[in-house]
Order: structure tokens, then sequence, then C-alpha cells
């Protein structure tokens, strides 16, 4: 016959297995990832520095304002959640406000950079701000940097496309390279005819107030932008990646880009 005292014995061993296995099944479940989070608190958070105009920037209202400004906006509805913004990060410290959970998400026109990924994940591009070439409409025969033997090809002095064209120049039998001050003298020299081409960055090839041009091609030199998260939140990228994807094939992408990346009259 069992004993009160080892009754009470047992109870108080049973109840302390029980409280262990409850503290082990705590410490085994895992922690809310970084989209089930957004989804219960009904908010992105999302890092930028608001200094890099047409991307992000405060406008002469004092409102935040710019490509990635809508684009962080539209991700964010069409996840069903409000966005929040931390606006006044130095660049340098976007990915520390990531790893000290300030925010889920940047969106701040952030090169996919391939050192990072150690600890950080990256979206699919939506832009990529890359050196492109560019010719006066009507030109044939120019879609790479293979066919500009025997061409002219405008520069900005010192860039990443002067510095490519410089190796171009020792693969072809006759390329001249003409450097220019900035992107605008490049292309403007396309379009008065004193160049074949030109190579300068995506976005100046956009935003050019020179009339009578077009980007051909691919980009010669690749520099991606993309939304980054830890890398733990993998999740949370993969439901972005969805929305970015969406964007694209309903034309969503295409409008912000026409409105922000487009020379003012």
């Amino acid at each position: 016959m069992v004993s009160e005292w080892g009754t009470s014995k047992r109870i108080v061993y049973l109840s302390l297995l029980l409280a262990f296995c409850l503290l082990l099944l705590a410490a085994c479940r895992p922690a809310p990832d970084a989209l089930e989070r957004v989804l219960e608190s009904g908010v992105l958070r999302v890092g930028m520095d608001a200094s890099f105009p047409p991307f992000e920037y405060i406008d002469g209202e004092g409102n935040l304002v710019g490509f990635d400004v809508d684009l962080a906006r539209e991700i964010a509805a069409r996840l069903g959640v409000e966005v929040q913004f931390a606006a006044n990060l130095p660049y340098d410290g976007l990915y520390d406000s990531l790893t000290a959970g300030q925010v889920d998400v940047i969106i701040s026109a952030l090169y996919v950079d391939p050192t990072r990924t150690a600890d950080f994940a990256y979206s699919a591009p939506y832009f990529d701000a890359g050196q492109v070439l560019v010719v006066a409409e009507g030109t044939e025969g120019i879609e790479e940097m293979s066919d500009l033997d025997g061409k002219t090809l405008a520069v900005e002095f010192g860039s990443a496309g002067d510095v490519e064209a410089r190796a171009w120049e020792r693969r072809l039998t006759s390329l001249t390279i003409l450097p220019c001050q900035t992107p605008d003298e490049a292309l403007g020299k396309v379009a008065s005819g004193e160049a074949d081409a030109a190579l300068v960055d995506h976005l100046s090839a956009l935003m050019t107030p020179v009339e009578g041009l077009r980007i051909v091609g691919q980009p010669v030199i690749s520099e991606p932008y993309a939304v980054a998260a830890r890398r733990e939140d993998r999740r949370l990228l993969e439901a972005i990646d969805e929305i970015l994807t969406a964007m694209r094939d309903d034309g969503t992408l295409g409008r912000l880009k026409a409105r922000w990346f487009t020379a003012a009259p």
C-alpha cells in the first residue's frame, strides 16, 4: 500500500516532469518569423536613407517621396498591412538597422552585395542601375559592345563605363573613346553625331533631357537593386518576390518607373 508521503512525492515528481516538458516544448518551438510578425502587427517597417532622388528623398514640402517610397507602399498594401518608414538612416547603417531588428526590410536603392549574403538575403532585383549602351534613334547594327569596332563611344570620364570601355578598347581593332565630364554630356555627343554610342548608367539614360536617343541591348555592367532582409526571414522575402512578380506582370512596376525615371519636360 502506497503511503500518503509516497503519493505526494509522486505528484511533485510528475509536476516537475510536466513543467520540464512544457519548457522543453517552448524552447523547441520556433520564434515567429518576420512575415508572421508583419501580418500580426499589421505594419511593415522599412528602412531607407532618404537622400537619393528619385529613389527616396524629402521634397520641398517635407514629404517623403520617390520610387522606393511608392514601391514600399505598394508592397505593404499587397501584404494587407501599413508601411512604417525609418527614413533617416545613414546608408552605411542600413544593414545595422536590420541586425538590430529596427526594421523588417531595407528598400533604399540597395545594391545586391555578394559579400553580405552570409547574414542577409535579397529579393529579385526590381531595378538595374548598371551601365547601358545608348544610341540615336534609327541607329542600326549596335546592340552590344562587340558592335563598336570602328565606332566612337562617349563615356563619363572615370566612371565604371569608362573603365569598361578601356577594356573593350584593348579587345577591338579600332574603338575610339570620347571622354566627357558628365553622363548628359556623353549622351549629348550621341545626339549631335559626335559619337556613335554612349555608355552611361541606366538612371542617367532614362532621365536624360536629350531627345532622340534609345537604350539598346542588355546592361553592359549589371548593378541590381533589391529589397534586403535578414537571412532567416526568407518567408517574408518570398512573399515580396511574389508581389514584385505580380507588379511586373500587371504593369505597376513599369508605371512607377515611368513616373520617377522620366526626364522632366
